[in-house]
Parts: structure tokens; sequence; C-alpha cells
């Protein structure tokens, strides 16, 4: 483990010493690493700007702009492989993106590509573990783009699942049809919208935890949080949901190791060398509870 720390400590002290090349380089490699998890998954229907020098492209422009400008270019790629496959289709997912823009990104900016990032979490198989390490990292303020994050998903996925029986024409009747039927669709799925509340009950969860002056309070947050998404998703979610049960069970399982890893390199105190302190001032007294960070065995010679 010293070594995980001491390895830690490394990667942060050139991080802030090259913070001006490390930066558009980690964008690069998110923006490009998103694109390919979803044109991987669209399969064959990855076509139009999913083309190799268009992606190259758009994760060059991501070095440039705000991270949410990842969501914004993955959101491009999949609207234009949704055009080539249903009009109707490409129509729904600029609405959600349009919504999405309005509501979240005007008003609420900063954390964008938290959208994205559930999105190629659900492709990977391993989506629980964000809202864990969501509600460590940002707090309650992640709520909001992980539940966008699962709608998207949850959009792309029925594209995916019903592209071939979608039509392609411009008849007025048909598309209306396929309209209506997307979109009930997705308003009756209810284990969409247990996902979705467990990803927002799983934020909050572990933010009011973590923030508790208990001794392992992100330990407990983490498994707090991973208890909500079992409940959820597992329990109540198989009641509602034709898909595998094995793969939510093995979801969850991997998402609470890497949650504890993140957990344990980024947030690794030592409670036996925790102090209180007490001291006051003309108008309050103030109980301080101090806890030392476990520092990397390099570091610990510099200091």
């Amino acid at each position: 483990m010293d070594t995980l720390f001491t390895f830690r400590d490394n990667i942060r002290r050139i991080y802030a010493k090259n913070s001006g090349i490390i930066r558009p380089l980690l964008k690069i490699v998110c923006a490009f690493s998103c694109f390919m998890t979803l044109r991987l998954y669209l399969g064959d229907l990855a076509t139009g700007l999913f083309d190799l020098s268009f992606m190259l492209l758009f994760s060059l422009l991501c070095a440039f702009l705000p991270w949410g400008a990842i969501t914004f270019f993955a959101g491009i790629l999949t609207l234009f492989a949704m055009l080539e496959a249903s009009f109707v289709m490409a129509g729904i997912m600029l609405m959600a993106m349009l919504v999405i823009g309005v509501l979240y990104f005007g008003f609420k900016p900063g954390h964008g590509a938290v959208i994205a990032l559930v999105c190629a979490a659900f492709i990977c198989r391993i989506p629980y573990a964000v809202p864990m390490v969501l509600g460590l990292y940002l707090g309650a303020s992640a709520a909001i783009p992980s539940a966008l994050g699962a709608f998207m998903w949850f959009v792309i996925r029925d594209f995916v699942e019903n592209a071939e029986n979608m039509s392609k024409a411009r008849d007025a009747s048909a598309m209306l049809s396929d309209f209506s039927t997307i979109v009930d669709g997705l308003l009756k799925d209810r284990y969409m919208i247990i996902v979705i509340a467990a990803f927002v009950l799983c934020v909050l969860v572990v933010n009011a935890i973590k923030s508790m002056s208990i001794d392992h309070a992100w330990t407990i947050a983490i498994g707090a949080g991973g208890g909500v998404l079992c409940v959820l998703v597992v329990i109540i979610g198989a009641m509602f949901s034709e898909t595998s049960l094995v793969w939510d069970i093995f979801g969850i399982v991997v998402s609470f190791g890497i949650a504890f890893l993140y957990e344990a390199v980024f947030f690794g105190v030592d409670y036996s060398g925790a102090e209180r302190v007490q001291f006051e001032d003309d108008d309050y007294y103030y109980y301080v509870k101090a806890i030392p960070k476990i520092k990397g065995e390099e570091e610990d010679r510099w200091s």
C-alpha cells in the first residue's frame, strides 16, 4: 500500500509542475476513449461522424474547451449515427440534448463531462461506481449530471435495441407512430426510473455520510450508497426488468471495488493519529478534529 501512496504523491507533484500540458492531454485521452467506447457499442450503427478522423478532430478540440465539451461532441456523434437509422430517433435525441443543455448547462455548468462518463460506464458494465465516486469527489451537485447521464444511456440503449424496427421514411404518419412508440416506451420504462432514482439517492447518501465527523466516514458512505443501489437496482429493479440480474450484481461488486480503491488512495487517513483541539475567541468555542493524511514514503522524507 505504501507503494501506491508513493505513486499517487509522485503523480500529484508531476501534475502540479506540468498541469498546463497534462490537462489538455488528459482531455484528449478522455474524449477519444469516450467516443471510441460509444463507437464500439453502436457497432454497425456507428456511421457518419464516427469515422476515426472526426473522432480525433473532436478530441483535439476538447483539449481547448471545458470538460463539458466531451459530452457535447459525444452527443453530436450519436445524433448523426441515429440520423442514419431513424429521423424520429434523431429528433428525440436532439430534444433530449436541448433540454439537458438548457436545464443543466444553462444553470449549473461545470460537471458536464459526468454525463458522458455515466454513458461510458454503462457500456463497460460498471455504472454503479460513478455515483459512489462522485458522491465522494463532487458531493450533492453530482446528482443531477448522474441522473441525466443515466437517462441518456437508456435513450442510446433503446436506439441500439430497436434500430432494425425503426423507419427512415419521411411520411408524417409513420414518423408520428415511431415517435409515440419510442417516447411511450421510455416513459413506461420502470427500470430506467429505478436506476435514475438509485443514482440520485446514492450520491446524496454518500455525500451526507462522508461529511459526518465520524471515523471511517468515507468507507461507511460507500457502503451505504452501495446498499441503496443494491436494494433499488438489484432487488426492486429485477421485478421490472428483463435484463440479466447477474450483470447487475457483477456491476455493483466491481463498482464497490473501484469506489473503495478510490477512497483508499485519495481519502486515505490515519485514524490512529487523530487529534482533537479546542480553542476560543470572543464569540465562539471551537472544537476541531484533525486526522493526518497517509503519505507515501518519499513525501515523508521530503517533509
